[in-house]
C-alpha cells in the first residue's frame, strides 16, 4: 500500500460511518512523516497537521480508514474556458499572495512558522491575516493548484480601486523645483506609469541597438503628450511640461531596480551570446532531483527512419516523431510516444499521459508481455524540464493549474540542461542503426549519387513503436556507467541500473510522486476539436460516431432537421472513440474500418480516396455523357417507332380505356417469351444423368423414395401444364 502527494483517505468509525477526509500535502523523502489536512468542511479552520506515514498505511490495511478514488475537487481543476477567463484575474490575484511561500515544504505546515508567515505576507501587502489564511487553506484543500483558488460565487467581492497620484511629491526635489519654486515640484511614479515603462522597454529598447535615455525620449514623444500640432504640413506631438512627467531619473530607477545587471546584459550582447558567454558556470545543480518523481525531463527528436503507412504499406509516410520521458533521479524512462505529430504540444501531451499508464497493459497492445516490475512507472512527477516551445503554450497551463505540476523551461541554445534525456537520444539512435533497419538514413543520404534509402522502408509506423519500446526496456536494466550513487545505495549495495535506482528511490527516497486516473490525465490534456450532429452520427474528422445516450436522447432524429456542433476531446493515437461531455463516443458500423488506426493515417487515407475522386472525375463525367448518349439514341428510336403505329383513327379516349385489355395481352405475350418449357427437351444429356440419379433412390429408404418420386412427378407435370 502506497500513498502520494493529494492522496485522499476516508477516516470512520466502528459504524463504518465517515469521520473525516483527509488530502496528503506533503511527504518526507524518507516515507517518515506526512501532512495532512482536512477537506471535508466539518473543521471552520483546519489546520494542516504531521502524522506518521507508518501509523496511516497501518490504518488503511483496517477498514476505518480507505483511500478515496474520486476527488471532489476535480472539477474545480478543469474548469470550462469560459468559467476560467471570467474568475482567472481574481484567481491570479490569490496566487501572488501565497505564491512565495508554499513551497517551503514542510516549514510553514509548522503552526508557529505558519503564523510568522503570514505577518510577514501581511506587511507586505497590507491584506488581513484571516484573509491570507483563507486563501492557504483554499489551495491545500483543492489540491495545491492553482486553480484551487477559483473563488466561489457566494464569496465574490468588489474590485480594488485604482490608485490616485499623490499630491504630495516623493523624492529629493529637482533643481528646477529648487530654483522655481514648488509650482514646478514634479509628480510620482504610479502604477499607470510603471504598465506605460514596461510598454516602452518592449516597444523601444528590448532587442533594438538604442539606449535608455533613447527608450525615454521615444516614451514621453510617445506616451505623455497632450496632443498634437502641425508642423511643415505633418502632426506632431506636443509634449506634457515636464514638470507633468515622470523624469528620466525616475525611469532609470524604475529599470535598474526592475530588470538588474542580467537583462541589461542580455539586451546588450544578445540571448545566443549570454548563454555562451555570459551566464554564470553553474551547472544544473539547482536542479538536482532529490528522488524519483522529483524532475522529469521531456524531450523529442525526429527518428533517422523512414516508414510505411499501416494502410497501404506501398506508401512511404516519413520519419517518425519519438517524445521520451525520463525520471531525472534514476534515468527510468517514465513515458514515450512514437507518431507522425510534429515536435508539438500534442505530442508532448501522448507522451505525458504515457507515464500515467499501465506500462505492463501498454506494452500488451504492441503484443509485449513483460510484468508490473519491469516497468513499475505510472504516475505524474513534481516537476518537468521541457523546452521552451511545448511548454510555454495555453495548453500547457492546464498541467501547471490542474495538477499542481511545476514546469521548468530551459534557456534556447542550452540543450545541456536536458543531457539526460538528450543522451538517450543518440544512444536509442545507435541502437537502431546496429541493426541495419530497413529505410534507415545514412550519412550520405544527400550526397549527389549517394542511395535514396527512402525507398528501403519497409516498417511500419507501430513496428518501430515496438522496437522502440524494447530498447527502452533493455534501457531500463542497463548499468548506468558514472552514476554518483548516495551512501545508502553503496551500503544496500545496489547496482546502478535505471529500474534498480528507481525501486530504491521508491522506498527510500518517495514522497513527490502524483498518482492521477487515466481518465483525468486525459480529460484534462486531450486536444479538442468542433464535431458535427447530423443524421447519420455525430461527424468528426468525417468519420461518423454514436452513443448509447445519444441514441435514446433522439440526436440523431433532430440532427437530420437540423445540424449543431458540440465540442469533443479525441485520441490521435486511436479514432475509434471521441468524448462529449464525458460520455464516450464509438464509431459507427459505417465506419468501423478506421478502428484501431491513428488519426494521420485516416485523413492520410481519407486524402489518397479523394485524390483518386477528383482524379477520375473526368472520366465519370465522360461515362456519364456516354450513357446519356445512348440512352437518348434508344429513346429517339422508340419514338420513331411507335408513331409509325398511330393512325389516328381511334380516339384519345379510347386509346385511354383499352389499357387494361393491353395490359393482360401484353402480360400473357411476355409469359410465353420467358416461359421455361424447354428445359428437360433441350437438355437430353442432363435429363439422362437425372435418370441415372434416380436409380441410386433405390437405396433410400421407402419413405425417401415416395417423397423422390413426388417431387419428380410434380416438375414433370407442371412442364406439361406449361406446354398446354
Amino acid at each position: 500500500m502506497q500513498i502520494y502527494i493529494n492522496t485522499i483517505i476516508e477516516h470512520r468509525d466502528k459504524e463504518l460511518k465517515m469521520i473525516s477526509i483527509e488530502r496528503v500535502l506533503w511527504i518526507s523523502k524518507n516515507l517518515d512523516t506526512v501532512v495532512v489536512i482536512s477537506i471535508d468542511q466539518k473543521e471552520k479552520y483546519p489546520f494542516p497537521q504531521f502524522k506518521k506515514y507508518s501509523a496511516i498505511i497501518e490504518l488503511l490495511t483496517t477498514p476505518f480508514s480507505v483511500k478515496l478514488d474520486i476527488d471532489p475537487y476535480t472539477n474545480m481543476n478543469n474548469p470550462s474556458r469560459e468559467y476560467l477567463e471570467k474568475y482567472k484575474k481574481i484567481r491570479d490575484e490569490k496566487w501572488d499572495l501565497i505564491k512565495d511561500y508554499v513551497e517551503m515544504e514542510p516549514y510553514i505546515y509548522e503552526e508557529k512558522n505558519l503564523i510568522e508567515l503570514v505577518k510577514e505576507i501581511r506587511r507586505e501587502t497590507g491584506k488581513r491575516s484571516k484573509r491570507i489564511y483563507s486563501i492557504l487553506r483554499e489551495y491545500w484543500i483543492g489540491g495545491k493548484t492553482i486553480n484551487s483558488l477559483l473563488p466561489n460565487y457566494s464569496n465574490s467581492g468588489g474590485r480594488g480601486k485604482s490608485k490616485n497620484k499623490s499630491e504630495k511629491k516623493m523624492g529629493r526635489p529637482s533643481k528646477k523645483t529648487t530654483f522655481f519654486g514648488p509650482k514646478v515640484k514634479g509628480v510620482n511614479v504610479v502604477e499607470d506609469d510603471k504598465t506605460i515603462f514596461e510598454l516602452a522597454i518592449k516597444q523601444f529598447y528590448k532587442g533594438k541597438n538604442t539606449t535608455l535615455k533613447g527608450t525615454y525620449k521615444e516614451m514621453r514623444a510617445q506616451y505623455y503628450i497632450s496632443g498634437y500640432k502641425k508642423l511643415n504640413g505633418e502632426l506632431v506631438p506636443t509634449l506634457l511640461p515636464d514638470e507633468e512627467a515622470p523624469t528620466y531619473r525616475q525611469f532609470l530607477y524604475w529599470y535598474k531596480s526592475t530588470y538588474g545587471y542580467k537583462y541589461q546584459l542580455t539586451n546588450n550582447i544578445g540571448e545566443r551570446q549570454y548563454q555562451l558567454t555570459g551566464r554564470p558556470i553553474i551547472g544544473n545543480s539547482q536542479n538536482k532531483a532529490t528522488g524519483p518523481g522529483d524532475i522529469f525531463e521531456i524531450d523529442a527528436t525526429i527518428g533517422d527512419i523512414y516508414l510505411v503507412s499501416e494502410i497501404d504499406r506501398s506508401r512511404i509516410i516519413g520519419r517518425p516523431v519519438i517524445y521520451i520521458v525520463k525520471d531525472a533521479y534514476s534515468r527510468l524512462v517514465v513515458g514515450v510516444y512514437v507518431g507522425l505529430e510534429g515536435p508539438s504540444w500534442l505530442a508532448a501531451m501522448m507522451a505525458l499521459e504515457n507515464t500515467t499508464t499501465n506500462k505492463k497493459l501498454y506494452c500488451r497492445q504492441l503484443g509485449i508481455e513483460i510484468e508490473e516490475e519491469n516497468w513499475p512507472s505510472s504516475q505524474l512527477p513534481k516537476k518537468i524540464k521541457a523546452d521552451r516551445g511545448e511548454f510555454e503554450s495555453i495548453n500547457a497551463d492546464k498541467i501547471v493549474d490542474s495538477f499542481g505540476i511545476q514546469i521548468i523551461n530551459t534557456p534556447p541554445y542550452r540543450a545541456d540542461l536536458k543531457g539526460i534525456v538528450e543522451r538517450h537520444f543518440r544512444i536509442l539512435n545507435d541502437r537502431i542503426k546496429l541493426h541495419w533497419v530497413p529505410g534507415i538514413v545514412h550519412k550520405d543520404f544527400k550526397v549527389r549519387g549517394g542511395k535514396d534509402y527512402r525507398l528501403d522502408a519497409k516498417l511500419t509506423l507501430k513496428a518501430f513503436e515496438k522496437i522502440i519500446v524494447l530498447t527502452i526496456l533493455e534501457h531500463n536494466t542497463t548499468i548506468i556507467n558514472g552514476y554518483s550513487l548516495e551512501k545508502e545505495m553503496i551500503s544496500a549495495a545496489i547496482l546502478p541500473t535505471p529500474l534498480n535506482i528507481w525501486n530504491w528511490g521508491y522506498k527510500h527516497r518517495s514522497g513527490v510522486l502524483k498518482q492521477v486516473t487515466s481518465d483525468e490525465i486525459r480529460l484534462n490534456l486531450m486536444p479538442t476539436g468542433k464535431a458535427s450532429v447530423t443524421g447519420e452520427g455525430v461527424v468528426f474528422n468525417k468519420m461518423r460516431y454514436s452513443s448509447s445516450k445519444a441514441i435514446n436522447e433522439g440526436w440523431f432524429e433532430k440532427g437530420r432537421n437540423k445540424r449543431w456542433s458540440e465540442s469533443v476531446l479525441y485520441d490521435p493515437r486511436d479514432v475509434k472513440h471521441i468524448y462529449i461531455g464525458g460520455e464516450k463516443f464509438n464509431l459507427t458500423e459505417r465506419d468501423e474500418a478506421f478502428k484501431g488506426f491513428r488519426l494521420e493515417e485516416v485523413q492520410e487515407q481519407q486524402f489518397i480516396m479523394e485524390a483518386n475522386i477528383q482524379g477520375s472525375a473526368t472520366s465519370q463525367r465522360q461515362l456519364e455523357v456516354d450513357t446519356n448518349s445512348k440512352i437518348k439514341k434508344i429513346i429517339d428510336q422508340e419514338i420513331k417507332n411507335s408513331n409509325g403505329y398511330l393512325t389516328g383513327l381511334e380516339s384519345k379516349s379510347e386509346r385511354l380505356s383499352k389499357i387494361k385489355i393491353n395490359r393482360k395481352a401484353e402480360k400473357n405475350h411476355i409469359r410465353e417469351n420467358e416461359k421455361w418449357s424447354d428445359t428437360l427437351e433441350n437438355n437430353q444429356k442432363n435429363n439422362q444423368v437425372f435418370v441415372e440419379n434416380i436409380k441410386d433412390f433405390r437405396s433410400k429408404t421407402e419413405k425417401d423414395q415416395d417423397e423422390s418420386d413426388y417431387l419428380l412427378n410434380l416438375i414433370m407435370s407442371e412442364d406439361k401444364e406449361g406446354e398446354k
